[in-house]
């Protein structure tokens, strides 16, 4: 892992990607929510980059979490997974994906995805605008929850409306340092 991390700081001269580099070569525990962040933001931050063999091995990073009954955890293996899929789907690798998407689907409940519906296409719209284009953390979040959304199915919301934010996201986040 650690040859992993210091392979993309040398290849990614991004500010927000050295970042990340350097705070996980320092310090990840896998029972920290901050630094399993801390992976799903590198692998969120490669994605929008365009580096997407580097996504995928820093989400194989989260590979073998297993559930365990804690939410704010598994949601950090939850959204690695996603965004592997993402990618797996853009490719073709339909099967792969498949499997992934198994694991995810196990420890979700869409009949709680109606609670979520004014939360993201309200209450996130409300903190991406408060932002004034200073602050990136409202778009991440947005094109995570689109991502995990989307790529796992079964939400209310339609894939076009996830595909139109993730691409708008990207958009705008592709032009951090």
């Amino acid at each position: 892992m650690e040859e992993l991390i210091q392979q993309i700081q040398a290849k990614v001269n991004k500010k927000k990607v050295q970042s990340l580099c350097k705070k996980i070569l320092k310090k990840l525990s896998f029972k920290s929510v901050r630094d399993l962040a801390n992976v799903n933001q590198l692998a969120s931050w490669l994605y929008i980059y365009g580096y997407y063999d580097e996504a995928i091995a820093v989400c194989d990073i989260l590979k073998d979490m297993e559930f365990t009954g804690n939410y704010d955890l598994w949601s950090t293996a939850d959204y690695a997974m996603c965004l592997k899929a993402r990618i797996l789907r853009e490719r073709g690798e339909m099967k792969e994906r498949e499997v992934l998407l198994q694991k995810v689907n196990e420890h979700r409940h869409p009949e709680l995805y109606k609670n979520l519906i004014d939360w993201y296409r309200n209450t996130l719209e409300e903190n991406i605008a408060s932002d004034s284009g200073i602050y990136t953390g409202w778009e991440l979040v947005k094109l995570r929850s689109a991502i995990m959304y989307r790529e796992a199915g079964g939400h209310p919301i339609p894939d076009e409306e996830f595909e139109n934010d993730i691409s708008r996201m990207i958009s705008i986040l592709e032009n951090t340092k």
